[in-house]
């Protein structure tokens, strides 16, 4: 199978088109740079700052392009959107599960709670279970890595390739070089 045929039948001509497009393409930018950011300099305030802006940012323009998609591809029809994702997964798989779709609902409720904790209690926040933050980050890296790469084709894909490729090596260079406990940040960002 193609990889052009997974990708949702978004016309260019369909009201929507570029605004679906470039609104994720946006937020996997912004995710991208936000995950640098947390990675390169996790304890500082002025990184905290920085990284937390950007994740709020990414989270915005996901659900925007959310928005967009279920108004101008989907018809606001749960139904569509399953029997979307069970072609796309067919076409990749070769068996229909439109029951995916629920693992981009968590996807996107994941996030924009983890954005309203980091805003309303980020003390707490900074100071949860590395084991719960590496498993947030974890699902929705997954997510973000089959959204980009396995089920998307042309520029989407072949940057997302190289950007999942530098923050898993961000990722194991954070991991073996800052395995020691390092000091929380101080000052609530």
């Amino acid at each position: 199978m193609r990889p052009s045929t997974l990708a949702p039948q978004v016309s260019s001509a369909m009201p929507g088109h570029d605004l679906i497009l470039w609104t994720i393409r946006l937020s996997l930018l912004l995710y991208v740079a936000a995950l640098i950011a947390l990675l390169t300099a996790p304890h500082r305030a002025d990184n905290q700052t920085v990284a937390r802006g950007l994740w709020t940012a990414a989270c915005g323009t996901f659900v925007a392009h959310l928005v967009a998609a279920f108004h101008f591809y989907h018809g606001w029809s749960h139904a569509h959107a399953v029997a979307d994702t069970a072609r796309q997964t067919e076409a990749l798989l070769g068996w229909a599960f439109g029951a995916g779709i629920y693992f981009s609902y968590l996807f996107a409720v994941l996030w924009v709670a983890d954005v309203a904790w980091w805003w309303i209690r980020p003390t707490a926040y900074r100071q949860r279970s590395p084991i719960l933050h590496a498993l947030v980050h974890g699902y929705l890296f997954f997510i973000a890595v089959n959204g980009a790469i396995v089920f998307e084709d042309g520029v989407t894909r072949w940057t997302g390739i190289p950007a999942t490729l530098l923050l898993l090596s961000l990722a194991i260079g954070r991991w073996l070089i800052f395995r020691q406990p390092h000091p929380r940040v101080a000052k609530d960002s």
